[in-house]
């Protein structure tokens, strides 16, 4: 949590074999790990292949992981880009596991709000109005609390424009419960992607994985479609009531600044301008010192 998992390109010059070796130690040990095979394969015959392949694997002592950090305070950060031909906005908010049990109702209802071309982000943001090519959202969820976000691109004149509409929606979301029908729509996605996912052995082989390290029972694959097609209109507004709230959200807004930081600092007078020139991925603050 807090950092990319990908870098950044100060971190990834900075990177060393000893840093590598170190973070291979700390993170691959058998007594965190699970293997999981799925196929025409029996369990004795699992066993035997993990007993030869991995058979001499010892867990080696080390130190826990380090507790994760609390989230921070909600904040809205423009970086100022003056050469950006487009403003990217993304409005985010903390989470909730994977385990918990309004993770069903909150993907139905950001389901809703900005998953496929039919979702109310991109009908309000895209279709309506032109705004942008396309605008959606995602929850995140694992063994930790993760985070839900809404994102898209548009142009520079426009994005305190969008970010009021992203934030309406998710307040919609909150105060009126959706239709039933429309539910029904965006279920079908989700299961639908599910349903192809656990087509193919590999894609079922890592929906369980993701089970073991998310905390979750593995006979959730059996109940997956039930759980989410179970969730009601009512049950789908209580959750974006409470992990969808903008109240709760930062808004990043990167573009040039010059031409959207009226409207936007008229609406949030606490709003934070970082150049591009001091702009550090690898601080909390985002600002060199």
């Amino acid at each position: 949590y807090g950092a990319p998992s990908e870098g950044t390109p100060a971190s990834l010059k900075a990177l060393t074999r000893v840093d590598v070796a170190g973070a291979y130690a700390r993170s691959w040990s058998p007594d965190r790990a699970a293997l999981v095979l799925v196929g025409d394969v029996t369990p004795a015959a699992a066993r035997s292949l993990a007993e030869r392949e991995f058979g001499g694997w010892r867990a080696v002592a080390a130190a826990p992981p380090p507790a994760a950090a609390p989230f921070a305070s909600p904040r809205v950060v423009v970086v100022d880009m003056p050469s950006a031909g487009q403003a990217g906005v993304v409005v985010a908010r903390p989470g909730i596991t994977r385990a918990d049990e309004r993770y069903y109702p909150l993907s139905v209802a950001n389901a809703v709000l900005g998953v496929g071309f039919s979702s109310r982000l991109n009908q309000e943001i895209r279709i309506k109005r032109g705004l942008a090519y396309g605008a959606g959202s995602g929850v995140y969820a694992g063994r930790l609390p993760g985070g839900t976000f809404a994102r898209t691109q548009t142009k520079n004149p426009t994005a305190a424009e969008v970010v009021g509409l992203i934030e309406a929606e998710m307040t919609r979301l909150g105060t009126t419960a959706a239709p039933a029908a429309e539910l029904d729509t965006r279920k079908a996605v989700l299961v639908g992607n599910f349903g192809r996912t656990i087509e193919t052995t590999a894609g079922t082989a890592g929906i369980i994985g993701g089970y073991v390290i998310q905390n979750v029972p593995l006979g959730e694959l059996a109940r997956y479609t039930a759980k989410v097609e179970g969730v009601t209109p009512a049950a789908a507004r209580a959750a974006a009531a409470a992990l969808l709230d903008p109240k709760g959200a930062s808004i990043v807004v990167v573009g040039d600044a010059k031409q959207f930081l009226a409207p936007l600092r008229a609406k949030y007078p606490n709003v934070e301008v970082i150049p591009e020139s001091v702009l550090d991925l690898d601080r909390a603050t985002l600002r060199r010192p």
